[in-house]
């Protein structure tokens, strides 16, 4: 593992990115073959959400923002309020429970020898920090999926990708959530109070599975808006 540091202080270790420094020779198989079968997989049987604009080829951060810009323009040109709420996943690779991520690769109907491939790539891995030429002590991974890895985002997208239609139920009418790898955006239009009352809802519905599949959210990084023409 390598530290890569992403913004503030830099003697505050939280403020650095652990990213594994894999075999070559595994992300080469990675690239040329697991990642291309399981993507092939996924796209034909339309698995993944429309929501989710993170790692997938045709949906970028430009694309999500223009599609949810149309949206709050046609409601704040008729005069509405939206309230938005931005949250964040805490560490959210590195705290993916496999048991769960090899789950939902069941449900899915992947290949079951793929399965099994990406079981032992998961399973009994141990890791060192290296930080100025120092090295740690071996520790065993026992949760996460390895960044710097090339499958680490698509498994990522699978695990997360039910979290939309669980937060959306069937009578929330105008609310929406969009996802960008592991930031999810909630927006409803308020129009009373019972609108409010939808988007805690909604908000309510992913904290339940986040408390269901063992993912936190990091509160320092959630924040609110409420706009209004």
């Amino acid at each position: 593992m390598v530290a890569l540091h992403k913004k503030g202080n830099k003697n505050e270790p939280s403020n650095y990115r652990p990213v594994s420094l894999t075999s070559i020779v595994c992300k080469i198989m990675e690239s040329i073959i697991i990642r291309d079968i399981i993507m092939e997989h996924f796209l034909a049987t339309d698995y993944f959400s429309n929501k989710q604009y993170g790692f997938i080829r045709g949906r970028s951060t430009a694309l999500q923002l223009l599609r949810i810009l149309d949206d709050w323009t046609f409601h704040l040109d008729l005069g509405n309020q939206i309230d938005v709420i931005y949250t964040d996943f805490e560490k959210a690779f590195d705290k993916i429970p496999q048991n769960g991520l090899l789950y939902k690769l069941q449900a899915s109907g992947l290949n079951n020898n793929l399965i099994s491939w990406i079981q032992d790539f998961l399973n009994n891995r141990k890791q060192f920090v290296t930080v100025n030429g120092q090295f740690s002590k071996l520790f065993k991974v026992l949760s996460g999926i390895p960044q710097g890895s090339v499958l680490g985002p698509i498994l990522f997208l699978i695990y997360i990708n039910d979290l939309p239609d669980f937060c959306l139920g069937k009578h929330d009418a105008n609310c929406d959530i969009y996802l960008y790898a592991d930031d999810a955006k909630l927006y409803k239009t308020i129009t009373n109070g019972e609108d409010q009352d939808i988007l805690q809802r909604v908000i309510n519905r992913l904290k339940e599975w986040c408390d269901r599949w063992l993912v936190s959210i990091n509160i320092n990084k959630c924040s609110q808006m409420s706009s209004k023409a």
